[in-house]
């Protein structure tokens, strides 16, 4: 195999790891703000978290879905695998959409209940968590089988 095949065989994981250290950094960000409630919470985190995690978990997912799955599947990557991966980037936007409105407001210091949006931002990043979990796995188990 020459260099270029290796580097073309690469490419793919080597952007999903990339996708993946972008979104862990959203999760661990929003798992600090859901442990700072209801006494300790960072204004400044929440703001800069609900302008941010949006256009990255989009950047994020556009890449996955453009430079990942496409080579994956033409390597013969189960259709139907990616398909529940692209629905559930679409979920994860919602949820993320949610979570974003709930730090802006933490942000602002307005009232809200604490109790769910803690539970709003640890479903969000346990979703997305679980999300690269399995994607590490399928990859896993698609290269295993080449």
């Amino acid at each position: 195999m020459n260099k270029h095949m290796l580097v073309k065989n690469l490419a793919p994981f080597s952007a999903l790891s990339s996708t993946h250290g972008t979104i862990s950094g959203l999760c661990d960000a929003l798992e600090a703000v859901a442990d700072s409630l209801p006494g300790n919470i960072d204004r400044h985190s929440c703001q800069c978290l609900s302008e941010t995690l949006m256009p990255l978990l989009k950047l994020a997912q556009q890449r996955e879905e453009r430079q990942v799955f496409p080579p994956l599947r033409r390597k013969g990557g189960a259709a139907a695998m990616f398909d529940r991966l692209h629905q559930e980037h679409f979920e994860d936007l919602c949820f993320a959409e949610e979570a974003s409105e709930a730090l802006g407001r933490l942000a602002r210091g307005e009232e809200v209940n604490t109790e769910a949006t803690g539970y709003l931002l640890r479903g969000l990043f346990t979703t997305l968590r679980r999300h690269i979990v399995f994607e590490k796995d399928f990859l896993e188990s698609l290269q295993a089988t080449k």
